[in-house]
């Protein structure tokens, strides 16, 4: 069964944010001219960081918060500084207490004008916890409404 997009997703479901990579992204010991795998994690933060600013949960919930408990990411194609990467976000399934996103990295170009090439695709599940229980708990409504179409 396909299911169809919403018209109006909420404003969170999907999130993206513009890295221009330098010299600085690539191997220690510049054994190749392409950004370090490491870095590829460290972009998927950064987005992350972003996405919870907006989503207004850094911090913004005594005693709870998100989590993440898995990554992966698969390594399709190279980045070479400089050149504008974009990683995007996208929340693909909620749970009762886990949220799954779909993630993917595109090289821009140096002008970050460029067709979007994808370089890499992974996901991610958070799960919402209660810090000093120790323990998941189930997603608020009010963060999952900025996120997800609901049922």
């Amino acid at each position: 069964m396909c299911e169809e997009s919403p018209v109006n997703p909420p404003p969170l479901k999907l999130h993206a944010l513009r890295i221009q990579t330098s010299e600085d992204d690539l191997p220690a010991d510049r054994f190749n001219d392409h950004v370090n795998n490491a870095r590829y994690f460290h972009f998927i933060n950064l987005t992350f960081q972003s996405w919870y600013r907006a989503m207004g949960i850094r911090g913004g919930i005594p005693d709870q918060s998100a989590m993440m408990a898995h990554v992966s990411y698969d390594f399709r194609g190279e980045l070479k500084p400089p050149t504008v990467a974009e990683c995007r976000i996208d929340v693909s399934r909620v749970g009762v207490t886990s949220l799954e996103h779909a993630i993917e990295i595109f090289d821009l170009g140096l002008d970050g004008n460029q067709t979007p090439n994808s370089v890499g695709r992974g996901r991610a599940v958070h799960v919402w916890v209660n810090r000093s229980a120790r323990s998941k708990i189930p997603w608020p409504a009010e963060v999952l409404s900025k996120c997800w179409p609901g049922e």
